[in-house]
């Protein structure tokens, strides 16, 4: 007999735990949910309006039509609407809406989270340049000068990527019997609207004023 109070042997991490190994791992699972929905289609963009029109009319439509179909034989001897199939669809339905919003809100968080460590590290990358540009100005620093001009180039050209950037109007709302797996929500993060300096982080906001009069 076992003891109920020895601990089970936990699971050996993955030998390779590099991002790249995990990337792979995610997309390994993704295939695996893909091939969970039966009869998936990819994101089409030009056919979304008219599948967005059509499933917002099928919503409501669909229940109605299911119970005229059984409760009245007349309406069931046309066969020109299959109720089992209704039913089936609207289960469906039901059962993975809750799984597509859990995604949605999974590959937001993936998308902040990878921002947040680009942003952190990014700062910090800002405020070392700062201190490259003088420290290169001295006898001691001319050994830095051939980096330094590489890392003014990408200062520069994020400087002016960030001036040309305006508002966008928000993308038109969609309904959510239309969004896909994940393809439809990648669209809209990739169109976020310019930051105003107010709304930018302190040490961030710091850094950029340091270097920036000197870049335009």
């Amino acid at each position: 007999m076992s003891d109920s109070n020895t601990p089970s042997p936990s699971t050996p991490p993955p030998a390779d735990d590099s991002p790249e190994a995990r990337a792979a791992r995610m997309l390994a699972l993704i295939d695996q949910l893909e091939s969970l929905v039966e009869g998936f289609q990819p994101h089409d963009i030009a056919e979304i309006r008219r599948v967005a029109t059509a499933a917002r009319f099928g919503k409501d439509l669909i229940p109605a039509m299911i119970s005229a179909v059984t409760a009245y034989a007349p309406v069931a001897e046309k066969n020109i609407f299959d109720a089992g199939r209704g039913k089936a669809t609207l289960e469906s339905d039901a059962a993975f809406r809750p799984v597509t919003h859990r995604l949605s809100a999974l590959l937001d968080g993936l998308e902040f989270t990878l921002d947040s460590s680009l942003a952190e590290v990014g700062t910090e990358a800002l405020q070392a340049y700062a201190w490259a540009k003088q420290y290169a100005k001295s006898p001691q620093g001319v050994g830095l000068r051939p980096y330094l001009a590489h890392m003014q180039s990408a200062v520069r050209k994020s400087i002016n990527l960030r001036k040309a950037a305006t508002p966008k109007p928000a993308p038109p709302t969609t309904p959510p019997a239309a969004q896909g797996f994940l393809a439809p929500n990648l669209a809209s993060r990739n169109t976020a609207p310019a930051t105003p300096d107010d709304d930018l982080p302190e040490d961030f906001r710091n850094a950029l004023d340091a270097v920036s009069d000197e870049e335009d």
